[in-house]
């Protein structure tokens, strides 16, 4: 039996891909990113027979007019995913608690409320378990000034990341940080002491209970699910009051020591298969394929090539600075993503792409390529991305790692399987 899904913030269709496999047919797909639409659909054709594709924002939509669009009644939908941009409260960053990104999970709670699938899924970063985000009624005037303040701090972040790569830090600078973060922590305690402060999860539970939908999450690991990447996505799942059957989060099935932090108790002695790693992702990959521009590698300046030298397998430059010859030295505050080299015998840590660049290949000297990025995140090797180059990488960056999400689909169908079965009977 098939079963019928939307998607919000669908990206490049890591989610999609996983939901697929499962027999899920998509109804309506969103993402304001031009891009991404075009390479969902090029790799997903089937998507233009059967769904709405909504290139808006996600605050224009109305849940009534998808409704609408796609044919379908209130109560009719069995799945809404979406993997709400996280800008706002993802780690890297000055965390701004009423950055607007904050809040694209307020509509998505609102699109279930007037669509009312049988189950929803929001995925995100880990990150969101203790972040805060201001409350609704925070007093505008207090908004203002939290705004004026961050971008001030996300300004004098920038200016010192140029100062620094210039050697140009001055004792002023360092001054100025110091007052700037010592408003913070003032602006932050009155926000603390005067109750504006919401954590984004206890939020979210208390909107779907607000609407009728049981909640739980997970943090889970995409290692676990066959990727080779441990990259780590928040799961909240919330069931549709109605409904009496309990979501089972997938049970992993690679696991090696590295990966058992947020592994439940009970499984942790189990038997698994072993992870799988960057070596084994890149062996898949058809390197004689001159037309593929995904395995393009990057121009990279001769110093830099010179740099990546220095850099041994699974390790950062930045515990290796010392090391370099005195006309390649550079900050330790460079670029995450271009100084720390992939370990080819281990699963690849989550891969951000810094500057338009993935970390740096286990053997070659060369940042790693789009494609080789997105076979270590699970993607088909014939995916094709579109965009320029520095948009591909972040359509890989920004997936759901497809294994994670067949995981997911597996878990929802198997619900999805109860609940019809019993229809049929009563």
């Amino acid at each position: 039996m098939s079963y019928t899904i939307f998607e919000t913030f669908v990206g490049a269709g890591g989610a999609h891909i996983g939901f697929c496999k499962n027999g899920f047919i998509s109804k309506y797909v969103n993402d304001i990113e031009p891009t991404c639409l075009e390479t969902l659909i090029y790799n997903n054709p089937h998507i233009k027979d059967t769904a709405y594709i909504d290139n808006r924002s996600i605050l224009e939509v109305d849940g009534k007019d998808i409704l609408e669009r796609t044919n379908m009644k209130v109560g009719e939908l069995d799945v809404f995913f979406g993997g709400i941009v996280c800008k706002g409260f993802s780690l890297a960053g000055e965390r701004s608690p009423n950055d607007e990104r904050n809040y694209f999970y307020h509509k998505q709670i609102e699109l279930v409320e007037q669509i009312q699938p049988k189950i929803s899924l929001i995925e995100n970063v880990p990150g969101i378990v203790n972040a805060k985000v201001l409350s609704i009624d925070t007093p505008e005037s207090i908004k203002k000034e939290v705004d004026i303040l961050w971008k001030e701090l996300e300004n004098f972040k920038g200016l010192k990341a140029k100062l620094r790569k210039d050697n140009k830090i001055t004792d002023e600078i360092e001054k100025q940080g110091k007052i700037l973060r010592q408003k913070k922590e003032e602006m932050l305690k009155i926000l603390n002491e005067n109750g504006y402060l919401v954590g984004v999860l206890d939020d979210i539970y208390a909107m779907y209970k607000k609407i009728g939908y049981k909640v739980k999450h997970k943090i889970l690991n995409s290692a676990w699910y066959g990727a080779s990447t441990k990259r780590e996505r928040i799961i909240i799942v919330a069931i549709r009051a109605d409904i009496d059957i309990e979501f089972e989060f997938p049970k992993p099935i690679y696991m090696d020591e590295s990966l058992m932090r947020n592994l439940d108790e009970n499984l942790k002695n189990l038997k698994y298969k072993k992870p799988k790693t960057v070596n084994d992702a890149l062996k898949l990959i058809d390197y004689s394929n001159a037309k593929d521009i995904d395995n393009k590698s990057m121009n990279h300046a001769p110093k830099t090539v010179e740099r990546f030298k220095y850099i041994p397998e699974g390790e950062s430059i930045a515990n290796h600075i010392d090391k370099l010859p005195e006309h390649l030295k550079i900050s330790k505050f460079y670029s995450r993503g271009s100084t720390m080299r992939l370990h080819g015998d281990k699963p690849s840590p989550t891969l951000v792409p810094g500057h338009s660049n993935f970390p740096v290949h286990p053997k070659e000297h060369r940042s790693i390529t789009v494609r080789e990025a997105a076979t270590i995140t699970g993607f088909p090797l014939n995916y094709k991305f579109f965009g320029n180059h520095s948009k591909r990488c972040e359509h890989v960056g920004n997936a759901v790692p497809p294994p994670l999400s067949n995981a997911l689909g597996k878990s929802c169908k198997k619900l999805l399987d109860e609940y019809y079965l019993h229809c049929k009977k009563h």
